[in-house]
């Protein structure tokens, strides 16, 4: 990935970073969009952490955010994921912008000036390590009003819901066979790459089902698995996942249409999954249903600013996935941390036999350890003309 560079200084009227500018206000789009080196014009108040990784596996030059990037409300993590991969953030420039600035228009940035033909079109506050440290600071007494929302919102989504989280109502059957057998599921978040390569010996030794959340099926593909399954909307899961999934599940809100057509277009034979949340917590619940013994979530939610830095609506569907799921589900990084560092059989046999020989070796130098080794070689000498004789 190409990482921004900047000049230590500017001639007058030159800025400090130029490159294209690309426009979207739907994140999904705009991460199918992006090109390396280009400038993101984004409307994404809080940014949180799977969107900013998002950007930064897209190698953008900067972002150019229309709405606050850290309102308060909780210390989210998107924008200190953009400054530590070196990304400028120009923050809250307000949404005049959209109507000055088309994409592919070539802009440049200056201490939070946006430039077009080198003069202002915008100003926001070029956010920095130290600002955004501190606004993550004063974000922290807003946790306990998230805590409350997430009380609010688990209610309500339960209310919706509650016949498939508590019945399992409307859940695929798989033809894959699952039960009784591990799984891992892959979401393509939180150093998923890192979890997943910690996972190899625990994949080898146990062919658990490996199973795609959206992205997370290309995440399979990439390591050189297969997926047994992937599950996710057609907006999440690539032609290429649908093609060489074993299994696809298809999730979509209640009442939005599936497109059809791309389905019939790559071949692949799938089911609907109606329920809302994200495909992370649809593909727990339809493992947890389907009899997995264990499940091991690789780029899982594991503390409690990830937890919340997912907003309002996939917090609730998070929260209530896992207490659908309970014991079975296992983080990745636990499975790898034990795996990667056990101790192997022979080191300690290697110990053993040593512990033998040093013992042998002080009962050889005593009077009765003499006499033992010599009753053990008269032993030994016996055997051996025995079983010359049995060949003579």
């Amino acid at each position: 990935m190409k990482i921004l560079s900047r000049f230590k200084s500017s001639p007058a009227g030159t800025a400090a970073v130029t490159g294209v500018a690309r426009l979207e206000r739907d994140n999904l789009q705009l991460s199918r969009k992006l090109k390396t080196g280009e400038i993101a014009v984004i409307d994404h108040i809080d940014i949180d952490r799977t969107h900013a990784e998002a950007l930064v596996d897209r190698g953008v030059r900067a972002v150019i955010n229309v709405s606050p990037s850290t309102s308060g409300r909780y210390p989210n993590l998107g924008p200190q994921i953009l400054a530590h991969a070196g990304i400028i953030l120009v923050d809250h420039v307000g949404p005049g912008i959209w109507s000055k600035l088309k994409t592919g228009d070539s802009i440049g940035l200056e201490e939070g000036n946006v430039l077009l033909a080198g003069k202002v079109i915008a100003t926001g506050t070029e956010l920095d390590d130290a600002k955004i440290s501190g606004l993550l600071k004063s974000a922290q007494s807003g946790l306990s009003t998230q805590l409350g929302s997430l009380a609010a919102n688990t209610a309500e989504h339960l209310r919706r819901e509650q016949a498939m989280i508590l019945e399992g109502a409307g859940i695929p059957r798989l033809r894959t066979k699952i039960r009784n057998r591990p799984v891992v599921v892959v979401s393509k978040t939180h150093d998923y790459v890192s979890d997943l390569d910690g996972l190899r010996d625990y994949i080898k030794k146990y062919d658990p089902i490996l199973i795609g959340a959206g992205a997370g099926a290309d995440a399979l593909l990439d390591a050189g698995y297969t997926p047994a399954l992937v599950v996710g909307t057609l907006d999440d899961v690539s032609d290429r996942a649908l093609k060489l999934s074993g299994e696809v599940v298809i999730t979509s809100a209640p009442g939005k249409l599936t497109a059809v057509e791309r389905l019939e277009r790559t071949g692949a034979d799938a089911q609907t999954f109606v329920a809302t949340g994200s495909a992370e917590d649809l593909a727990l619940v339809v493992a947890d249903t389907n009899d997995a013994s264990v499940i091991v979530l690789v780029g899982g939610h594991t503390s409690l600013v990830e937890f919340l830095d997912r907003g309002p609506t996939d917090m609730s569907s998070t929260f209530l996935a896992r207490l659908r799921v309970g014991t079975k589900l296992v983080d990745a990084k636990v499975v790898g941390e034990f795996y990667n560092h056990r101790i192997s059989v022979w080191p300690i046999l290697l110990l053993l036999l040593l512990g033998v020989l040093a013992v042998g070796t002080a009962l050889a130098v005593t009077p009765v350890g003499g006499s033992w080794f010599d009753g053990i070689g008269l032993q030994l000498r016996n055997i051996f003309d025995w079983i010359q004789g049995l060949f003579s």
